[in-house]
């Protein structure tokens, strides 16, 4: 039985994984490769998720919400993974919650019920360049965390060190130090946008290189464009100039532990092991509130928010709405919102006041 290799995207909150699994099906759609993906989020909530569904609607995903793979949701992934091998994918990517311990993911695949099925042939680990030495530094406290952190690093085979489009050449070497000194073989990268030469990804896999002839292993394409899937989910942040963005080229170089515990109208919430915290805020259709009281709310919360994700219908229709790296961005979307909602993560969040906070904005009362 010939294995189906399987791609495994790692990386902490906000470093682009769905924005480089995004770049890896279009490459994969040109070469007509029938791919099936497996998507990890911690919250109740799948945006990435159903981003990835809204822009390609056929294709095959699995979504394992509200846990990690690696641990409160290590039982389901199995299942999930032999749903999608029923369907007789070219290849399978497993894109995975930003917290997840990925040495835990490859033991559960050594599985014999996957083992004999499916071979891992690649490892990648995105870093955020701008923040990868500020959560070194936060997170120092947190002996799993950091845990975390390096583990993602540690395993990959290729590593790109993703929106360095911020960062000048003292910041992008001192991290690039700080990657070599976590693991020294694997490949790595400097860019912006997951930006990268596919090749580099797909040239280790066992998967016909040209255009197959075969009608049956064409892509689903429906409302979807070549060329700019990708370039889709990048939006300019409401402040930020990004004409200072340089796109480095990718660069090639020689070459623990970690669990959680997770525990609804505005405050659906649960927290792990390691002190990240998911929490899910309602947000009513049509949204009442400006874009800008969304980003000085968030602001507020400083250095305990990391990621805030959602869907919510603002007076232009519904939107993306996302913040990462202190930035927020928003971008149109075609998804149907009977109630929006907006997920944040965070490192010891305080639910209770931010769900206040929340629905006092909301009600319009001034806390």
């Amino acid at each position: 039985m010939n294995k189906i290799p399987v791609v495994l995207i790692s990386g902490f909150l906000g470093s682009g994984k769905t924005t480089l699994l995004l770049r890896l099906l279009e490459y994969a759609a040109k070469r007509q490769w029938r791919t099936a993906v497996l998507m990890n989020e911690m919250g109740e909530q799948d945006v990435d998720g159903d981003t990835v569904s809204g822009l390609i609607p056929d294709l095959p995903i699995e979504k394992l919400l509200d846990g990690c793979i690696c641990c409160t949701r290590r039982d389901e992934l199995g299942q999930a993974l032999q749903t999608l091998l029923d369907q007789e994918p070219d290849l399978i990517f497993i894109e995975t919650t930003g917290v997840a311990n990925p040495e835990q993911i490859l033991e559960d695949l050594q599985d014999p019920s996957l083992a004999d099925r499916i071979s891992i042939q690649r490892k990648i680990a995105l870093a955020d360049c701008s923040k990868f030495l500020e959560y070194n530094s936060f997170f120092a406290s947190s002996r799993e965390l950091v845990r975390t952190l390096r583990g993602q690093i540690s395993f990959a085979d290729m590593i790109i060190l993703n929106k360095a489009g911020d960062c000048d050449d003292k910041q992008i070497n001192k991290v690039m130090t700080s990657i070599r000194k976590i693991n020294t073989t694997a490949s790595l990268s400097v860019t912006d946008y997951s930006r990268l030469d596919e090749n580099e990804v797909f040239s280790t896999l066992q998967l016909q290189l040209e255009p197959s002839n075969d009608p049956s292993h064409s892509f689903p394409t429906s409302q979807w464009k070549p060329g700019d899937l990708a370039d889709r989910t990048q939006n300019k942040a409401l402040t930020d100039d990004h004409s200072k963005h340089a796109h480095h080229q990718p660069e090639r170089s020689a070459n623990d532990h970690h669990s959680h515990l997770h525990g609804e109208e505005s405050g659906h919430s649960s927290t792990s092991f390691t002190g990240m915290d998911t929490l899910t805020l309602s947000a009513p259709s049509p949204f009442p509130l400006q874009l800008s009281v969304i980003e000085t709310f968030l602001a507020a919360l400083g250095s305990s928010l990391i990621r805030a994700k959602g869907y919510i219908h603002l007076s232009t229709g519904p939107s993306l709405v996302q913040w990462a790296g202190s930035e927020l961005e928003c971008k149109p979307s075609t998804l149907q919102l009977q109630r929006g909602y907006l997920t944040l993560i965070g490192h010891r969040l305080d639910k209770n006041r931010i769900v206040q906070e929340w629905e006092g904005l909301l009600s319009g009362v001034v806390q």
